[in-house]
């Protein structure tokens, strides 16, 4: 905070020379009750209705990667180069890149393009290829970084997300536009396209970007507050809004993303749209039920659910909108429909020792951005995150509440609500840094990942999984830099910024509710001026931003006004400076607002069940003052879900402002992850660069430090996992290495699939072959066992999925293994990458007793084991590996009993 006179210019002339009210001012940008400052760019509301800013425009991004021979083998899905076009006199020059090889990842800062020059840009690609024809004389093939081995090279083509580029490989032809060509024969082949340059806003003249609204906005709730800036950013917003929705009344998820996706309208229709938009949100949730009544997890990691498991944010959504309805109908359709998708989801995802929801951290669904690059799609669905745990926490606490409102018992949905808490309490909260980890992870043995979520902390205060204690300890101890709340912290080396290093306004709206709902002054006045920073500027609300340069440009992918984007700006008003919770009964206001906002503001137009509302809030300060409702005082600042009519409610601040605390940090990347072997009886790797000292883990727990790199694990009995991380000179830990499991023979028992008939077409199989297992044969598959030493067992199956890539889809192959008629639980085997029927690896695993005896173990196909494409289902089973797990105590096991 700041106080004094902020002098405003903007490009060659003074846009308003009224004396100007800091908001918030720090070393980073400066925002005052018209403008913001940031270096040497600025933003200005002209009025209520327009803004303009000398900031770089948000521009054009051109997305592609190489082909040889027409052929998609460069690099997975998801992989790709970017440039953007900004062109100088015309013209774009490439770096030089070399196939297979990832660019360092580029972090331009708004400095690096002063001017956004109009027109067709001359797009000059360079690709080095002497590499791979240097393997070619040589060795009479090249083998790609993805895909099948090249005899010879016919052809070079671009493929890409821009005119003429496709991602279709297919189409790819000689001679055609996306062909590149070496003329001079030096290995150096080159494309140029004509691309034009394409800007979200408009010159105004004086290098000067412009929004002035168009759109009719009058039926939303109207904002008039004594900043003009926070005025002409909600009516941006509402703006905005209205160009998400689609023909159809759904809303699409920003300007390039077209389709509904279930948690970007979930989240967004928690943060406000509930509130200004219901039918739209309405039709948006139930474009996400699928024709058997359940929830949609959009395609993701692995073929989606059960890998990802976040799709019960709709239930969030559900209720919020039932809570500003009033809906009958609604909380009718909505409870079947949740109900139904948290049964399943209890069946397939509930981890039977720790009581946690297992799968993918939620919105982090791009798999390299938020885990260990060693983890695949099979550990990612065994890991638990504290985002997505406490989305399902929040989902059985709102199946309660609907079961009352409807006349039924709510016990059940209380007992799993209770228990999930006391689970993520029990085995995510971190005492010594009072926070939760991100995920729990590993293989046997798993441990936490000590980095925080913005996303999950603010969830855990806003839906009570935290008590007020831990409340007041995340808010004061979550990292956030100069520019917002950080998707996660540390960051991971040498990964593109998306997930990883960067800020999205819609987390940052959740952490600034959050700070509101801990009573945090500080994080109130810092993630105000982190949500209006970057939409003045940027004159559209962003998808995400480089945390470290608080920049558009340098993410993986960036849409102008992202629907969650959207949302968190109209929160900030109305969770915060008004602060409505919507609950079955009432509307309460709880507003926080910091002195420099001091004032009166109106939210007139307000729609709530029968009732028409103007709120004005007036002062400031931590806490209600006093109320009154159509002129009489009241004693709470809060209105029955009963009333009908036009009201007005005026609610005075208390005055006070105590001081808050907040832990603003370096933008640091962790050190890699070091990449451990075992070599005989020694454990060996690399040297991280920058680290200091390595720790050792054996079963899932500390062992050793040491400087060298290498560790002798001699001696070792029974089964054990071994892990390594590296700690750098500021003490910040990379993610623990793959687990490198010893075990010996005597403590693993294989089976091999019995009175099916077993395949033998794709190579990479045990034994006499492999069992096909669809939705329609091979349902019910049995594996014979012969335990002699008693004991705990986890059990995997060994498999190959190739219906499709490890990162998107929704094929994951999915089934329940029973014992004597019982079932245990749920076994995952996610896609492993398109057409890759050789490509054999591990699923998911469950422990299971066995003493000495005899045992059918089978893999069924169980109702609800449907996943979300419905139509394909499909893996190949190679054989069930049982692993017989060390005792209590980390001692080695002892046969319980001899068979």
């Amino acid at each position: 905070m700041a106080s004094g006179i902020v002098a405003l210019t903007v490009g060659a002339g003074a846009v308003d020379t009224q004396a100007q009210t800091p908001l918030y001012q720090s070393d980073a940008f400066t925002v005052t009750d018209t403008s913001v400052r940031q270096g040497r760019f600025e933003a200005a509301a002209v009025s209520r209705d327009s803004i303009v800013s000398t900031y770089p425009r948000s521009g054009r991004e051109m997305h592609y990667r190489f082909s040889l021979n027409g052929h998609d083998n460069e690099f997975p899905s998801g992989t790709e180069h970017t440039l953007y076009i900004r062109p100088a006199n015309g013209r774009i020059e490439s770096p030089v890149y070399v196939f297979g090889q990832e660019q360092p990842p580029f972090i331009p800062t708004p400095e690096a393009y002063a001017t956004s020059e109009e027109g067709v840009a001359q797009v000059h690609i360079r690709l080095d290829l002497r590499h791979v024809l240097r393997e070619l004389q040589q060795r009479g093939s090249y083998r790609p970084p993805y895909g099948e081995p090249i005899r010879r090279l016919d052809a070079v083509y671009a493929i890409g997300d821009v005119e003429p580029l496709s991602w279709d490989a297919r189409v790819l032809r000689p001679g055609s536009p996306a062909q590149l060509t070496d003329p001079d024969g030096d290995g150096i082949y080159t494309l140029t396209l004509p691309i034009e340059a394409q800007y979200t806003r408009p010159l105004a003249g004086a290098g000067r970007a412009v929004w002035a609204r168009r759109a009719d906005v009058s039926a939303f709730p109207q904002l008039r507050s004594p900043e003009r800036l926070i005025d002409a950013l909600y009516q941006m917003s509402l703006e905005e809004l209205t160009q998400l929705v689609r023909e159809d009344g759904a809303l699409s998820a920003g300007a390039k993303w077209p389709g509904v996706w279930t948690r970007d309208v979930s989240y967004a229709s928690v943060l406000a749209l509930s509130i200004v938009a219901p039918d739209a949100v309405r039709k948006s949730l139930m474009a996400k039920v699928d024709s058997a009544g359940r929830i949609i997890q959009d395609t993701g990691t692995g073929g989606s659910w059960p890998i990802s498991t976040d799709r019960m944010t709709w239930a969030l959504a559900a209720w919020e909108l039932y809570a500003v309805t009033g809906d009958q109908a609604w909380l009718r359709t909505a409870f079947d429909v949740i109900s139904r998708s948290a049964g399943a989801d209890l069946h397939a995802i509930r981890d039977l020792e720790t009581g946690l929801a297992l799968g993918e951290t939620s919105f982090m669904d791009w798999r390299e951005q938020s885990y260990p690059r060693w983890m695949d799609p099979s550990d990612i669905a065994r890991s638990a995150a504290t985002s997505t745990n406490v989305v399902h926490y929040a989902t059985y606490r709102i199946l309660a509440e609907m079961a009352m409102a409807l006349g039924h018992s709510p016990q059940d949905w209380e007992e799993a609500a209770e228990g999930l808490r006391t689970a993520i309490n029990t085995h995510l909260w971190q005492p010594e840094v009072g926070r939760y980890a991100v995920f729990r992870y590993g293989r046997i043995f798993p441990s936490l990942a000590p980095r925080s979520d913005a996303l999950a902390e603010a969830l855990a205060i806003i839906y009570g999984v935290a008590d007020e204690a831990k409340q007041a300890q995340l808010a004061a101890r979550t990292p956030v830099v100069d520019f917002g709340a950080p998707t996660f912290w540390p960051y991971i080396p040498n990964i593109p910024h998306y997930h990883n290093g960067a800020l999205w306004p819609f987390v940052s709206a959740y952490w600034l509710w959050a700070s509101a709902e801990a009573g945090n002054t500080a994080g109130v006045e810092h993630g105000l001026a982190s949500i209006y920073r970057p939409a003045a500027l940027f004159l559209t609300n962003k998808e995400n931003m480089v945390a470290s340069t608080g920049h558009f440009d340098g993410t993986e992918l960036n849409s102008d006004r992202q629907l969650w984007s959207v949302a968190g700006n109209l929160a900030a008003s109305y969770r915060v400076l008004f602060g409505m919770r919507f609950r079955p009964d009432r509307l309460v206001f709880t507003p926080m607002v910091p002195p420099a906002y001091a004032g009166e503001r109106t939210l007139s137009n307000l729609r709530y069940r029968g009732a028409t509302l103007t709120v004005t809030v007036r002062g400031h300060g931590d806490g209600v003052a006093s109320v009154r409702l159509d002129g009489r005082p009241v004693e709470q600042a809060e209105i029955p879900a009963t009333l009908t009519g036009a009201h007005t409610i005026e609610v005075e601040m208390n005055g006070r402002w105590p001081a808050g605390r907040i832990n603003v940090v370096d933008n640091r990347f962790a050190p890699e992850t070091p990449a451990v072997t075992l070599d005989g009886e020694t454990l060996r790797w690399d040297a991280v660069p920058g680290a200091v000292r390595y720790a050792v883990y054996r079963n899932g727990q500390p062992a050793s430090t040491m400087t060298e790199t290498r560790v002798s694990i001699a001696g070792t009995e029974g089964v054990a996992e071994y892990q390594v991380l590296s700690v750098d000179s500021t003490g910040v830990e990379s993610f623990l290495s793959q687990p490198v499991r010893v075990a010996p023979e005597d403590a693993v028992v294989i089976a091999k699939p019995q009175f099916v008939e077993l395949e033998r077409e794709h190579a990479g199989f045990t034994g006499d072959g492999y069992a096909r297992l669809t939705r329609e044969s091979n349902t019910v598959v049995e594996f014979p066992v012969r335990i002699t030493c008693g004991g705990v067992y986890l059990v995997e199956p060994r498999y190959a999925n190739g219906s499709g890539p490890i990162n998107t889809d929704a094929r994951a192959a999915i089934r329940t293994l029973s014992v004597g008629g019982d079932d245990i639980g749920v076994l995952v085997m996610p896609q492993r990458g398109t057409g890759r029927w050789t490509d054999w690896g591990y699923g998911t695993g469950l422990r299971l007793e066995l003493p000495a005896s005899e045992y059918t173990l089978r893999l069924v196909m169980d109702r609800r084991d449907e996943n979300m494409d419905g139509r394909v289902n499909t893996a190949l089973l190679d054989h069930l590996r049982l692993t017989r797990l060390p005792a209590a105590g980390d001692s080695p096991v002892a046969c319980r009993q001899d068979f």
